[in-house]
């Protein structure tokens, strides 16, 4: 019992401040989609598609910053915090490069790019402008990321969320003033949401940096070399891990491209409403958002350490918190759609169709807060790419033809695409439950013991 009660204090002190920092981000998201939800269909749908665009290069940044992760806590399991350090150092070095030629890409192609999703030419126009004036400053996401993944590493999750709580509050209140116009600011629309989204990064990255690294950072009296090449072993490590995380979710921002395509064949108004209940949504992704990072963070120190013990109740435990955050998340949704939606937008149109969404996501509330634990110790375990090829499986072999075939091919009602949402969730989990116990992934530690014996 006393083993338990320390693993679940570790645990909380990882998945509250998380939490607490996704809640942040989700009120925000919310608000600030409650002031798009006042504007026209037209620049809704603006946003949503070169929001898309966003969840990828966001998916892929944050997957390498995974692999910072990881790689940093096990350092921190074997108490080297030089070694952290320097590997923390050297991520800046490999990956803002790689953020900066991505955002460039992004900025030059943005018309074929939302031109996948969208051939309506007003709508286009209006996310590419979007698009370009956001994707600018794209390359602060990489560094927000890697702060993130410094702290997390060292089991520090309240650092990032009061970072978080940060930018979000410069992009309500600049979101409501660049919007709608205050004095004599005029009303900007969309384009306001773009400046007050920019400048939180500017805040958020520069927030981050001076908690790591100013006078009394975190990392402030460790030697600092910001352009030293990182050795061909680190590169290796971060990188192995990294990029699968990124190409899995990733893939996941990619589906959406063509899912979007699919839903905005039924009618702009169908999927203004999809984007208002993905944010209504944004609860659910909220209360579970820490598992991932609680699985990565608890699962790598025990692996550094090399306790096996650990290592297992602390995945028992996990489960147990997910019982308990998916009843939750069901009966939100549940009860609170309606009013949630009705803040968002004063459109009845689109408040019935995106409830519609949130009654049917109600049966994946538990695969899709599992799944995270599961991928979790998957990856910390060194099946860097396992996790990668479940949701390939899922996202292009169940979602996506089950999407294209109701929606394009069946012309069924829209609710069966969210359907297939479910199907897809709990396959993954099915998927990846499998592989943990088929391939003993539990008793990696005490494998990985007896090579080095």
């Amino acid at each position: 019992m006393r083993r338990h009660n320390e693993i679940d204090r570790r645990i909380l002190r990882i998945l509250i401040p998380v939490i607490m920092e996704n809640a942040l981000l989700t009120l925000s998201t919310m608000i600030l989609t409650g002031y798009i939800g006042r504007l026209s269909i037209t620049e809704i749908n603006s946003y949503g598609i070169g929001k898309r665009i966003y969840g990828i290069y966001y998916s892929i940044f944050k997957g390498l910053a995974v692999g910072v992760m990881i790689s940093v806590a096990k350092r921190f399991g074997m108490g080297d915090t030089k070694k952290c350090a320097r590997i923390q150092q050297e991520s800046y070095l490999m990956i803002f490069p790689l953020a900066v030629l991505f955002a460039i890409f992004a900025i030059v192609f943005a018309n074929p790019l939302l031109g996948m999703m969208t051939k309506e030419q007003g709508l286009l126009h209006e996310g590419v402008v979007f698009l370009r004036q956001t994707a600018v400053f794209y390359p602060l996401l990489a560094i927000i990321h890697l702060n993130a993944s410094a702290f997390q590493a060292n089991g520090n999750t309240k650092t990032p969320m009061v970072i978080a709580g940060i930018g979000n509050l410069v992009t309500i209140i600049l979101g409501y003033i660049l919007i709608f116009g205050y004095g004599p600011l005029p009303a900007l629309g969309i384009t306001g949401a773009a400046w007050g989204q920019n400048i939180s990064f500017v805040v958020m990255a520069a927030t981050g940096l001076y908690l790591l690294y100013g006078q009394h950072g975190m990392f402030a009296h460790e030697e600092k070399s910001f352009l030293k090449l990182p050795s061909a072993k680190d590169a290796k490590e971060i990188f192995a891990t990294g990029i699968p995380a990124s190409l899995e979710d990733s893939f996941w921002q990619m589906a959406t491209v063509l899912i979007s395509s699919v839903i905005l064949s039924y009618g702009q108004e169908y999927y203004a409403a999809y984007q208002l209940g993905l944010e209504g949504e944004g609860f659910c992704n909220m209360m579970s958002a820490g598992f991932m990072t609680a699985a990565m963070s608890l699962s790598s120190n025990a692996i550094g350490a090399g306790n096996r013990d650990e290592f297992d109740r602390c995945f028992h435990r996990l489960h147990h918190y997910c019982l308990i955050i998916s009843a939750i998340t069901m009966l939100f949704l549940t009860f609170l759609s309606g009013p949630i939606l009705s803040l968002m937008t004063d459109k009845p149109a689109l408040i019935a169709i995106a409830t519609s969404y949130l009654y049917a996501m109600i049966f994946s509330q538990y695969p899709q807060h599992m799944k995270q634990i599961v991928s979790g110790y998957i990856r910390a375990t060194g099946h860097t790419r396992t996790s990668m090829f479940i949701n390939l499986i899922g996202l292009w072999i169940v979602r996506v033809p089950c999407v294209l075939l109701f929606g394009k091919i069946m012309h069924l009602n829209i609710v069966w695409l969210w359907w297939a949402f479910n199907f897809d969730q709990w396959i993954r989990l099915i998927l990846s439950v499998i592989y943990l116990k088929h391939f003993h992934i539990m008793n990696f530690i005490k494998r990985k013991q007896m090579r080095c014996a």
